[in-house]
C-alpha cells in the first residue's frame, strides 16, 4: 500500500457529465475508484479547458485559493513536481475558487512564476461538482480517467512518499 503523508492543514469553504471513452457500466463520481466527473471552465489564459483536454495523462487536480495560506505553502513544491514530468505523461489543473471578480490569481501566479494551467471556477460549478469543503485539496486521476487519490489539505509534492505514489502512476500504462 502507497502511503502519502497529509498535512493537517486546510482552509474551510463554504450533475456528472461522462468523460468520453469511459468503460462500460464505469461509475461517473467523486469517490476513489470512480471516473472523474468531466468539466469546461475558463483558464488564466482566457480560453477553457476541460479535464477531457488530458485524457491519457495523469493529472493532479488542485483546488486552491488566494486567500489561503495552505494553499500558497503548497504552489511551489507542485511547480517542482510540475516541472519533474513531460507534459505527454503528466499535467497540474490547479482549480482556483476565488469569487471576487478582480481576484489576484493573475497576479499571485505571474509573481511565483508558476507555469502549471490555471482554471477559473469562479462559480464554484467544478469545486460543487467534485465535492471539495477544504482547501486545498487534491484529486488525483489516472491515465484511464479514474479517480485514484483524494487528499486533503497541503503536501510536499517533492517528499518521497509523494514522488513514489505519482511515479507508479506516471509509469502505468
Amino acid at each position: 500500500m502507497i502511503f502519502v503523508a497529509l498535512l493537517e492543514t486546510g482552509c474551510p469553504q463554504s450533475q456528472d457529465s461522462p468523460i468520453q471513452g469511459e468503460k462500460k457500466g464505469q461509475a461517473t463520481g467523486v469517490e476513489v475508484g470512480d471516473l472523474a466527473p468531466d468539466f469546461r471552465i475558463a483558464n488564466l489564459k482566457g480560453g477553457e479547458s476541460s479535464l477531457s483536454d488530458y485524457r491519457g495523462k495523469v493529472v493532479l487536480l488542485n483546488f486552491w485559493a488566494t486567500w489561503c495560506g495552505p494553499c500558497k505553502a503548497e504552489m511551489p513544491s507542485m511547480e517542482a513536481l510540475y516541472q519533474s514530468y513531460s507534459r505527454e505523461d503528466f499535467e497540474i489543473l490547479a482549480v482556483s475558487i476565488d469569487l471576487e471578480k478582480d481576484a489576484p490569481v493573475q497576479a499571485f501566479i505571474e509573481d511565483f512564476g508558476f507555469t502549471f494551467p490555471v482554471l477559473l471556477d469562479e462559480m464554484f460549478e467544478v469545486n460543487d461538482r467534485y465535492k471539495v469543503r477544504v482547501v486545498p485539496t487534491s484529486v488525483v486521476v489516472d491515465r484511464n480517467g479514474v479517480i485514484t487519490h483524494r487528499l486533503l489539505g497541503a503536501k510536499d509534492w517533492n517528499a518521497p512518499d509523494s514522488k513514489r505514489f505519482l511515479d507508479q502512476l506516471v509509469a502505468a500504462s
